[in-house]
């Protein structure tokens, strides 16, 4: 019988914050086009500037988190 190979917490973390990131840039644009569409200046330019700042380096973070979780799963094995 094969034995159950235990799951790798980093791996889990990186697929949370992966998920996590993917519905925070739907949010944001989700906001931005119903803003647009309404006419809502002041929600487009908070949007924009979420986007610009904060998830532009979120995703820099989130990459690195997936770099780390597959090296040190290569080097697990």
């Amino acid at each position: 019988m094969r034995q159950q190979q235990r799951r790798n917490w980093l791996i889990e973390l990186a697929a949370k914050a992966l998920k996590y990131f993917l519905l925070s840039l739907a949010g944001c644009t989700i906001a931005y086009v119903a803003s647009v569409v309404l006419e809502i200046s002041f929600v487009s330019t908070v949007a924009i500037i979420i986007l610009e700042q904060i998830l532009a380096r979120a995703s820099i973070l989130v990459v690195c988190l997936i770099a780390i979780a597959a090296i040190s799963e290569s080097l697990r094995y």
